[in-house]
């Protein structure tokens, strides 16, 4: 990093960052937990509680639209629609998963834009 000769004394930043385009995303990182109840009622909506596991993750990732998940993750709302997709069938089955033993699940966002899912 370079400095600019700017006071930071007076609000405005004293060092340039070359990696700007790096921050823009790492804004977007965090970690998110989606409780046992939001997940039961992600189920519910999509229609598939009471299936048999393969058929239940089947139906929810099928049913999982863009502005649904938004509504249930915010940060959902920065990720390019491509991205959530390669990840709907995993994110489906950590629903039914958590739903089933009624457990939350926590999503991990990082650069560059990898989605981590655990049920916890």
């Amino acid at each position: 990093m370079v400095t600019n000769g700017m006071d930071s004394s007076i609000g405005k930043p004293d060092v340039m960052c070359p990696f700007h385009s790096y921050m823009e995303c790492v804004k977007d990182s965090g970690y998110y937990y989606l409780s046992p109840e939001v997940c039961k009622d992600i189920i519910i909506k999509s229609g598939a509680s009471g299936l048999y596991t393969p058929k239940a993750v089947k139906k929810v990732w099928r049913s999982m639209n863009h502005e649904a998940m938004e509504q249930a993750i915010p940060a959902f709302h920065f990720i390019d629609r491509e991205i959530i997709g390669y990840y709907g069938s995993e994110l489906a089955e950590c629903l039914v998963k958590a739903a089933g033993v009624g457990k939350g699940v926590d999503i991990v966002i990082g650069y560059p834009k990898i989605l981590v899912f655990k049920v916890n």
